[in-house]
C-alpha cells in the first residue's frame, strides 16, 4: 500500500530530524563530564555529577542550556511536538494494536520519560523549561483543534494522542517532572483502551473508518461501547477517573508555579477535548445506524481475544489515577514513589485555590462534553452552523490540519529535492566539465 509506505517514510525521516538533535545533546553532555573527569551517559552516575556542568559555557550560552535543548530537539521528534508532531497521525494507518501499543502508550512518550529522568539537568536550564512549556501548551491546543473536525476514527485518536503528549510537556516545562510521568501512565490506560475501541469497531464494520457512516452500535457491541465509554470519561477529566487526577495535577502546578497564562490555555484544551471525544462517541454509538444494509446485517461484537484487553484497559482507566491523589487529598504515592530519580514539582499555594481551580476544570470539560451531547446526540444545536462561522474558513483550517503537510511538503521536501537537483546539475556539468576538459 503506497499510503502506508510513505507514512512509514515519513516516520522515519521525521524522527531521524529529532534524532540528530539527541545524539548531538547526548555527545555535549558526554564530553562536558569527560572535561570534568566523569564520562558517562549512565543516569545515576550524571545526576551525581550534574552540578559540575554549573559554570560550563558554550558558543556564550550555558551548557546545561543547549544541551536540553538539543535532547528536546529528540523528544521533539519521537514524542510528536511541534515541529516535528507530523508523522504520528500518518503512522496511524498501522494496525490498531499497533497504534494502541506504540503510538499511544510506549513509544511516543520515551520523548517525556527522557526529559523527566534527566530532571536534574532541564533543572538547571530555565530556558529550556519555558520553551517546553510554551511548545507542550501551543501542540495541546493545535492538536485539539484538528481533532474537532476529523471524521476518521483513528484520526482523532491520532491528535487527541498528540495533544495529551503537550500536556506531559506542559507538566515537565512548569517542574512537575512526576506529573508529567503520572499523565504518560494514566494515559497509557485509556488510550489504549480507546485505540483498541476503535479496533473493535473497524473490525465490526468491515474496516470502515469513517464516522459518518457509523452511529447506533451500542445496542449491537455493548461492551465495547462500556470500556470505550469509560475511557472517554477518562480523557475527558471526569471526577474520579485517572485521567482527571494526572491532568488535574499538571494544571495545578502550572498555576501554582506562577505560569497563569499556560494553565488558562491547557484548560480551554482540556474543554475541547471533551468536545471531540464525546462528539466521537455519540457520531460512533449513538443516534441511527447510517452503515450499508449488508454491514447492518453482521453488526456483532467481537470475540473475547478482543473485548477482554478493553475491560482490563478501562478497569486501570477507572482506577489507575487513585495512587496519585492531589495535595489536598493527601498528595500522590506515585509521586513518592518516583522520588529516588524524578523530583517531585513544588506547589506554591492553598488548598482552597486548588479545589477551586479543579472546580473551573472541571466545569469547562463539562461545557465541552455538553456541547457535545448538544450537537451529536439531542440535535439541538447544528455542527454546520459552528462549522460555516467565518465563512467556513475556521473549519477548512482545521480540517485540513492547518495546511501544515502542504507546507512542509513545499518548503523542506521540494525544497531538498531541488537543492539535489542543482547540486546534480553542477556536478554533471561543471565538475565534469573541468575534469573533461583538463583531460
Amino acid at each position: 500500500d503506497h499510503a502506508n509506505a510513505r507514512a512509514g517514510n515519513k516516520a522515519f525521516i521525521v524522527n531521524r530530524v529529532g534524532d540528530f538533535g539527541f545524539v548531538l545533546g547526548m555527545f555535549l553532555l558526554f564530553w562536558t563530564l569527560d572535561a570534568q573527569g566523569h564520562g558517562t551517559l549512565t543516569f545515576r552516575e550524571m545526576a551525581r555529577w550534574a552540578s559540575s556542568l554549573e559554570g560550563q559555557t558554550i558558543w556564550g550560552f550555558s551548557v546545561a542550556t543547549v544541551a536540553t535543548l538539543f535532547l528536546f530537539v529528540g523528544a521533539t521528534g519521537k514524542s510528536a511536538q511541534i515541529p516535528l508532531y507530523v508523522w504520528l497521525p500518518d503512522a496511524m494507518a498501522g494496525p490498531t494494536p499497533v497504534s494502541a501499543l506504540i503510538h499511544a502508550a510506549t513509544m511516543v512518550t520515551a520523548g517525556v520519560y527522557m526529559t523527566a529522568r534527566l530532571n536534574v539537568f532541564f533543572s538547571m536550564a530555565p530556558f529550556t523549561l519555558q520553551l517546553i512549556a510554551v511548545i507542550g501548551v501551543t501542540t495541546a491546543l493545535l492538536a485539539a483543534t484538528i481533532a474537532l473536525t476529523q471524521n476518521d476514527i483513528k484520526k482523532v485518536l491520532a491528535y487527541s494522542t498528540v495533544s495529551q503528549l503537550g500536556y506531559m510537556f506542559i507538566g515537565i516545562g512548569v517542574g512537575g517532572y512526576a506529573a508529567a510521568v503520572f499523565h504518560l501512565m494514566t494515559h497509557a490506560f485509556f488510550k489504549a483502551c480507546l485505540f483498541l475501541g476503535a479496533g473493535s469497531v473497524i473490525h465490526a464494520m468491515h474496516h470502515e473508518q469513517d464516522m459518518r457512516k457509523m452511529g447506533g452500535l451500542k445496542s449491537y457491541m455493548p461492551l465495547t461501547f462500556l470500556t470505550f465509554l469509560i475511557s472517554v470519561l477518562a480523557i475527558s477529566g471526569t471526577p474520579g477517573t485517572a485521567g482527571f487526577f494526572s491532568k488535574d495535577e499538571i494544571l495545578w502546578l502550572a498555576f501554582s508555579n506562577h505560569h497563569p497564562v499556560i494553565w488558562a490555555l491547557a484548560v480551554i484544551g482540556a474543554g475541547m477535548t471533551a468536545f471531540y471525544m464525546f462528539r466521537q462517541l455519540f457520531m460512533v454509538f449513538f443516534g441511527e445506524c447510517r452503515a450499508d444494509h449488508h454491514t447492518q446485517e453482521h453488526l456483532h461484537e467481537s470475540p473475547k481475544v478482543m473485548t477482554l484487553p478493553l475491560v482490563i484497559l478501562a478497569g486501570g482507566a477507572l482506577l489507575a489515577g487513585w495512587i496519585g491523589l492531589p495535595a489536598v487529598f493527601g498528595g500522590s504515592r506515585f509521586a513518592e514513589w518516583l522520588e529516588p530519580v524524578i523530583a517531585h514539582g513544588e506547589h506554591h499555594g492553598s488548598h482552597a485555590l486548588e479545589l477551586g481551580l479543579m472546580g473551573i476544570s472541571i466545569a469547562v470539560a463539562a461545557g465541552g462534553a455538553l456541547l457535545g451531547y448538544l450537537m451529536y446526540y439531542r440535535a439541538t444545536l447544528s455542527p454546520d452552523r459552528f462549522a460555516n462561522f467565518a465563512g467556513g474558513s475556521f473549519y477548512r483550517l482545521f480540517h485540513n490540519k492547518w495546511y501544515l503537510d502542504e507546507i512542509y511538503q513545499a518548503v523542506f521536501v521540494n525544497g531538498t529535492l531541488l537543492l539535489a537537483q542543482l547540486f546534480s546539475a553542477f556536478d554533471k556539468y561543471v565538475v565534469d566539465g573541468i575534469v573533461n576538459g583538463t583531460a
